[in-house]
């Protein structure tokens, strides 16, 4: 997959979808956060930049022909277990190579303000990779930058095939995105972390995976 010719599509894309969601940068560059900044969201809408990064890549995949953009009727029911954020609307998109698994956009809002929440998701039913924000609090931002980077990555690992997600139940959850990983009540459960993924990826483990292969 040309990586380079994708990013590109997607930064021409976002040079349209984001035109009235504007970057910021990381107010904490030197790490200080004042008190007053926990709980503390003035201005939630800035997070809008997230939904216009996801729309940049629905019509970049779209438009390279790697998938079919699907309408969800019912954003809620599409999910294996529910994100931890109310879902109010979201996007499938289908991948055209049929051995690999659809990437779905999820949004949802801070201070019911709509679409500045996303919830990137893949598989059918989806399960949840990424949230983000984590916290929409003004101590917690780190800038728009690392907003998008966390976005680019996850959907990378999805359109690529390097994602691997294994649910054990109860919250016991592993999630993998390429080189880095985090887990959920894991750690006194079940086997090592990359024991696990190992597994996982060779068709042999006990728990439910979703996983797929490249969409190019």
């Amino acid at each position: 997959m040309d990586l380079v010719g994708l990013g590109r599509a997607v930064d021409e894309a976002f040079a349209v979808t984001g035109v009235d969601t504007p970057p910021w940068p990381d107010p904490h560059p030197d790490g200080e956060v004042r008190d007053e900044e926990y709980s503390r969201c003035p201005a939630p809408e800035k997070y809008r930049v997230l939904a216009a990064r996801a729309d940049a890549w629905t019509r970049a995949l779209s438009r390279l022909g790697l998938a079919e953009v699907e309408a969800v009727t019912d954003p809620a029911a599409i999910w294996r277990r529910r994100p931890g954020v109310a879902v109010s609307g979201a996007v499938r998109l289908r991948p055209v190579r049929a051995d690999a698994v659809p990437l779905v956009f999820g949004f949802s809002a801070i201070d019911e303000v709509p679409g500045t929440v996303l919830v990137v998701g893949a598989g059918e039913p989806a399960v949840s990779l990424e949230q983000l924000p984590d916290c929409g609090c003004d101590a917690c931002d780190s800038g728009s930058a690392d907003l998008l980077e966390a976005v680019d990555d996850v959907v990378v690992a999805v359109v690529t095939g390097t994602f691997v997600h294994v649910d054990a139940g109860e919250g016991r959850e592993i999630v993998c995105t390429g080189d880095s990983w985090s887990a959920s009540n894991w750690d006194a459960f079940g086997p090592p972390v990359e024991e696990a993924l190992a597994a996982a990826r060779a068709g042999r483990s006990p728990y439910r995976v979703v996983r797929g292969q490249a969409w190019e």
